[in-house]
């Protein structure tokens, strides 16, 4: 009697793409998009400090 059983893991295939313009709509999909930070309206509070030492040094 076998009392080792081994289990082979899944195996995951995909479906072939047959159409270039779907494979390269595909491609975009999966590809990593970059992120971009908008440098003007993030550092609002940055330019209202400098306004309020320029404030506090004409007092």
């Amino acid at each position: 009697m076998t009392t080792n059983i081994v289990r082979e893991s899944a195996k995951i295939y995909e479906f072939p793409v047959r159409d270039a313009a779907r494979l390269n709509a595909m491609r975009e999909r999966m590809a990593p998009k970059p992120v971009i930070y908008e440098s003007g309206s993030a550092s609002w509070y940055h330019e209202e400090a400098i306004r309020e030492a320029e404030q506090a040094r004409k007092q």
